[in-house]
């Protein structure tokens, strides 16, 4: 389960490479997300730990890869 910041992270991150076609810049993702360095790349690092980002060069963030999205579970509503 992915907390707030890695939710977060990981839409901003889908829609910067979806619509731009780059990666964002750690100045975008403090401004974005409204959080420190720090907490970015705690979330980062949360990502990668949990196999939804690859990021082999750390800290340069435009060699960030998406490899999978979060699914959300719908309830079944009878």
């Amino acid at each position: 389960m992915l907390n707030d910041t890695e939710q977060k992270l990981l839409h901003i991150l889908f829609n910067f490479s979806s619509t731009r076609r780059r990666m964002p810049t750690m100045p975008e993702l403090q401004r974005k997300t409204g959080r420190k360095r720090e907490d970015i790349y705690t979330g980062l690092r949360g990502l990668v730990g949990k196999e939804f980002i690859l990021w082999p060069d750390n800290p340069k963030l435009e060699t960030t890869v998406i490899l999978k999205l979060r699914s959300r579970n719908k309830k079944e509503i009878n």
